[in-house]
């Protein structure tokens, strides 16, 4: 069942089955609220002034990159490619001169009984983007579980690779006693400003999420994916699994939240292609040709 709302003047979708109730709605394709058993599992506020002034990225959909692109800079066909600065030197989740696309509005529609699309027309240029593309992204719940299908076109070759960026607290204040395990084979080795040097180094001591054990500590890194699930999560009360195509994951353990969010209130899990991708030639290729389409997922799955 899906009901229409409103948001502070975005049209709001809540889309009920089983055990899960989603809220989202056009500003920023944003997940306002996923409730398992009628318990909240993530981070979210109440208005937009909230969203708007946060630099959290709370429940949004980040693109048209989603991490770090070290220089701001890429190049791609022959041809420099200069995009926003906006983290450091650096750009993170697409820059932010034309508008994050988190902060941006989509256009929702419903989809069935159980599902809601969005979707975002990026102009060629878009924050040094070349490509004229259409974005889109749909929600779609089961009993148990919310899937995101991530697709898009270009005009021209251009990078892509979009996640989602909800913060989960599953129902915890704190989330660094959550008990969490990642299928990684290795996590990258990052430079001061969290750029990828080209190293990827073996999950091992803080690293090594193999077997579940608490988070522990703060975490912005990005793990290499080695098996399927990605990433479990299990407190007391609740146990969440994603699942995804995406080669890496970022965990982040929301050290600088806002908005009035203590420190490690939520973390986000965030499946990306790698960090910097565009300038490491030896890590998979972010590029989507002209003409292509993109097809990427993630769904979250919950048990009692």
């Amino acid at each position: 069942m899906i009901r229409l709302g409103d948001f502070c003047g975005y049209p709001a979708y809540t889309i009920e089955k089983g055990d899960i109730c989603l809220t989202v709605t056009e500003y920023g394709a944003t997940a306002l609220s996923l409730r398992f058993r009628g318990r909240e599992m993530i981070l979210g506020f109440d208005t937009i002034e909230a969203y708007e002034a946060s630099g959290s990225c709370a429940g949004g959909v980040v693109g048209r990159f989603a991490n770090r692109i070290g220089g701001a800079a890429f190049t791609l066909g022959g041809r420099r490619c200069a995009l926003n600065v906006n983290d450091h030197a650096n750009t993170l989740h697409g820059g932010c001169e034309n508008g994050f696309w988190h902060k941006r509005r989509w256009t929702g529609e419903i989809e069935g009984e159980d599902a809601v699309s969005f979707t975002l027309f990026s102009p060629d240029g878009d924050n040094g983007f070349p490509g004229a593309m259409t974005a889109k992204v749909l929600y779609r719940v089961s009993d148990s579980s919310v899937r995101m299908e991530f697709s898009g076109v270009s005009d021209a070759d251009t990078l892509y690779a979009p996640t989602s960026h909800i913060y989960f607290s599953l129902g915890e204040d704190n989330i660094l006693g959550v008990q969490m395990q990642i299928n990684a084979s290795g996590h990258l080795e990052v430079d001061r400003e969290l750029i990828p040097t080209g190293n990827v180094l073996p999950a091992e001591g803080d690293f090594d999420f193999s077997a579940s054990r608490p988070i522990g500590r703060n975490f912005d890194d990005a793990f290499v994916l080695c098996a399927s699930p990605a990433c479990v999560a299990r407190t007391d009360g609740v146990k969440l699994t994603l699942t995804t195509d995406y080669p890496a994951l970022q965990l982040y353990t929301g050290e600088f939240l806002d908005g009035g969010y203590a420190p490690n209130a939520g973390f986000a899990i965030e499946p990306e292609q790698y960090p910097d991708a565009p300038n490491k030639p030896h890590f998979p290729s972010a590029v989507l040709k002209a003409g292509e389409q993109f097809s990427k997922y993630l769904e979250f799955s919950f048990e009692a």
